[in-house]
């Protein structure tokens, strides 16, 4: 296990170890699980078609109602996590830039402009999958738990095995 994977890792059980931190991984979870839009990294974006594991677990969050389809999603984020564990959110975001870039990215060397990450996607999809599952189930739910929301039967699964 690399240093950028332990990090993550361990930003990732930090945030589970709060009831809010641990509901939005699993609409995370649930939101890529639907296939229905890309998986960048970090705060990477493809023109609203795409988008990281934050922005997964807002429009699974718009979805159930969780939040409402306006503003930016940070802000929901923000005041559905608290300051304390916003702040996790934000190490996550760089923990899995990081770990992207490194591990999971086709480096293109540009003469005069920046080298360009190409994201192996298929790839990245799988790891960022299991490694929730794995933070899920090896991290325990806190004390007070809330009702589940809606999700599909394939995802309710992987949580549940979790």
């Amino acid at each position: 296990m690399t240093a950028q994977e332990r990090r993550l890792r361990a930003d990732l059980a930090s945030l589970a170890a709060s009831e809010s931190g641990r509901r939005l991984l699993q609409l995370g979870l649930r939101g890529i699980g639907r296939g229905e839009r890309g998986l960048t990294a970090g705060c990477w974006v493809r023109r609203g078609n795409a988008g990281c594991l934050f922005q997964h677990a807002y429009w699974e969050g718009v979805r159930e109602g969780v939040f409402a389809d306006k503003g930016r999603p940070g802000d929901w984020i923000g005041n559905f996590v608290g300051s304390h564990d916003y702040g996790i959110v934000i190490r996550v975001i760089e923990s899995f830039d990081r770990l992207a870039r490194s591990m999971y990215s086709d480096i293109e060397a540009r003469p005069l402009l920046p080298d360009r990450f190409r994201l192996r996607q298929a790839e990245w999809n799988r790891v960022v999958e299991q490694l929730l599952v794995e933070t899920l189930g090896e991290t325990s739910a806190p004390a007070v738990a809330e009702a589940p929301g809606p999700a599909t039967v394939e995802t309710e699964e992987i949580v549940a095995a979790v």
